[in-house]
C-alpha cells in the first residue's frame, strides 16, 4: 500500500487508544498520519489540510464523536469515517451508519481489523478520486501529458482514447493490467503510466516467462545471507529496488502457481518476504503486469488464480492489434525507416505511396515488431534511392498473401481515356483518382491520402463536397 495522497485522522481523547491507532497504520507503511486528542479542533484542521480518512471516536469531552460525524459528513462528505467505540450496541452501531460512518469498530480494536478497516477506506477514497479524473478525461480531449506517450507511433484515435484513460488512472496506487498481442507496445505504455504518475522511484521491468518459483521470488523479494547454498551475502530485491516507482512484470500468464501466492499478498497487503527470512517487509512499488494469453480462459483451465486476476484488473489496458489501426501504417513506416537508415548509415529514402495498400493486405500477427523487421530488413537490402517494394512482396508471398499489383491500363480501358474521345475535365480526373485510390487502399481513407498526396481531411472534404458543391 502506497502512501496516500492526503493523511489520515486518528481523532480519540485518549493518547494511548492514538498511540495504538498510529503503529498499527505505520506498521503498514502510512507515514502520513494526523493525531488529534481535541475534537473541537478537527474541522478547523481540516479546512486547512484535508484527510483521505478517518478513525473517529464516539465519547470525547467537548464535542463526542456522535455530534462531531454529522458535522464531517455535511462539510467533508467525501472523507471515510471509521467510527470507534467501548459500547457494543448495535442501536449506536445502526445510528452511526445513518449519520454516514465508513465502518464501525468496538473497542479494543483488533490490529488486523484495524488494518483492514482503514486499507478499505483508502480504496474507497482513491477509486471516487479516479471516478473524478476520468470525469475530466472524458469531458476533455486533449492529453494532459503527451510527452509520455511520445514514444507511442499513432494518429488512431481509439489508441488516443486509451491514453487519455491511462492519464486518469497512472495517479492509482493499484495495479494495472494490459493485455495485448505480442509487439503492440505493452512496455511503451508501462512506461508511460509510469512518467504519467510521477513517481519518484524506479522504473523496473521483470520478464516472468521461464523463471521458475524460487528463482522468481528470489529476483523480486531478494534473500538474506545464507537463505541458500551460494547465498554467501544478503541481496536486495527488485521489489525493493522498485519502492517509490513502479514495478513491471511482463508475461504475467507464465507465473507459477506459489509465484502467484505471492504476487498476491504483494497486492494485497503490500507485503513480502526475502527468501530465508520470517520479517515481513512492506513494498512500495506500484505494480503493472502486462500478457498476450487470454487469462481468462487460463482461470476456466486452472491455469491462473481468479483472485489474483481479479486484483489484477483493477485498471485494465487492452492494446488493440496492428490490423486493427491501419491508418497508423504510413506514420510507423516511415519512422521505421528513418530509424534504420540512420542505424545503417544511409540516406533516408523515398518510400514509394504503393506499399502502404501493399501492406494493407497482410494481418501483422507479429504487429509493430514484425512490421519493424521487415522495414530494417528492406532498408539493409536497399541499394537505389528509393525504397524498393520487392522485399516486401517477398516477405507477404511466403506467407501465403497475394499482394496487389499495379494495373496496367490500356488507352481502351474500362476507365482509360481513348483518342478522339471527349477530353475529361479536371473535375472527372479528380474523381477518378479519388476512386482509385480507395479502391487500392480498400477504403481506408488515411492510405488513400497518402496515395494522392493530401493529407486525410482534404480528401475528406472532396469526399464530402467537390468544386462548386457537386458530390464527388
Amino acid at each position: 500500500m502506497t502512501e496516500p495522497v492526503a493523511p489520515v485522522y486518528l481523532v480519540d481523547d485518549d493518547a494511548v487508544s492514538l498511540g495504538l491507532y498510529a503503529g498499527v497504520l505505520e506498521r503498514h507503511g502510512l507515514a502520513g498520519i494526523v493525531a488529534c486528542q481535541d475534537s473541537r479542533e478537527v474541522l478547523p484542521r481540516l479546512r486547512q489540510a484535508p484527510a483521505s480518512a478517518m478513525i473517529l471516536d464516539l465519547s470525547m469531552p467537548h464535542l463526542s464523536g456522535t455530534e462531531l460525524l454529522p458535522l464531517l459528513r455535511g462539510e467533508f462528505p467525501q472523507i471515510p469515517v471509521i467510527v470507534v467505540t467501548a459500547t457494543d450496541d448495535l442501536d449506536t452501531a445502526v445510528a452511526c451508519m445513518r449519520s454516514g460512518a465508513f465502518d464501525y469498530l468496538t473497542k479494543p480494536v483488533e490490529p488486523s481489523r484495524l488494518w483492514s478497516a482503514v486499507r478499505n477506506a483508502l480504496e474507497v477514497g482513491e477509486l471516487q478520486r479516479e471516478v473524478r479524473r476520468l470525469g475530466r478525461q472524458v469531458m476533455s480531449r486533449e492529453l494532459q501529458h503527451p510527452k509520455a506517450f511520445a514514444g507511442i507511433i499513432t494518429c488512431s484515435e481509439r489508441l488516443e482514447s486509451l491514453f487519455r484513460y491511462v492519464e486518469a488512472v497512472a495517479g492509482s496506487p493499484r495495479p494495472i493490467l494490459i493485455t495485448g498481442e505480442s509487439g503492440t507496445g505493452k512496455e511503451l505504455v508501462a512506461r508511460a503510466i509510469h512518467e504519467v504518475s510521477g513517481r519518484e522511484g524506479a522504473f523496473v521491468a521483470v520478464n516472468a516467462a521461464g523463471l521458475d518459483d524460487t528463482v522468481l521470488s528470489d529476483t523480486l523479494f531478494g534473500h538474506e545471507k545464507g537463505a541458500y547454498t551460494s547465498a554467501d551475502q544478503a541481496r536486495r530485491g527488485l521489489v525493493e529496488g522498485a519502492s517509490g516507482g513502479t514495478l513491471f512484470l511482463d508475461e504475467i500468464a507464465d507465473l507459477e502457481p506459489g509465484s502467484q501466492t505471492k504476487l498476491l499478498r504483494l497486492l494485497q497487503d503490500g507485503e513480502y518476504y526475502p527468501l530465508g527470512s520470517d520479517r515481513v517487509q512492506l513494498s512500495r512499488a506500484r505494480v503493472v503486469a502486462a500478457t498476450n494469453a487470454d487469462l481468462e480462459a487460463r482461470q476456466s483451465q486452472g491455469a491462473f488464480r481468479k483472485d489474483l486476476f481479479y486484483r489484477l484488473m483493477t485498471h485494465w489496458v487492452v492494446l488493440p492489434p496492428l490490423r486493427e489501426r491501419p491508418e497508423d501504417l504510413p506514420l510507423l513506416v516511415e519512422h521505421f525507416v528513418r530509424e534504420a537508415a540512420a542505424s545503417f548509415g544511409k540516406p533516408v529514402p523515398e518510400v514509394p505511396p504503393e506499399l502502404f495498400p501493399l501492406l494493407g493486405t497482410y494481418s501483422f500477427p507479429g504487429n509493430i515488431r514484425e512490421l519493424q523487421g521487415l522495414v530494417y530488413d528492406a532498408l539493409g537490402r536497399l541499394e537505389g534511392g528509393a525504397l524498393s517494394l520487392q522485399p516486401f512482396r517477398e516477405y507477404l508471398t511466403a506467407r501465403g498473401v497475394q499482394a496487389p499489383r499495379p494495373k496496367e491500363r490500356s488507352p481502351e480501358g474500362t476507365r482509360g481515356f481513348a483518342f478522339g474521345e471527349p477530353f475529361p475535365t479536371l473535375r472527372e480526373v479528380e474523381a477518378f483518382l479519388i476512386e482509385e485510390a480507395l479502391k487500392r487502399s480498400r477504403g481506408n481513407q488515411s492510405l488513400a491520402a497518402r496515395l494522392l498526396g493530401v493529407n486525410q481531411s482534404t480528401l475528406s472534404r472532396r469526399l464530402k463536397t467537390g468544386e462548386g458543391g457537386q458530390r464527388v
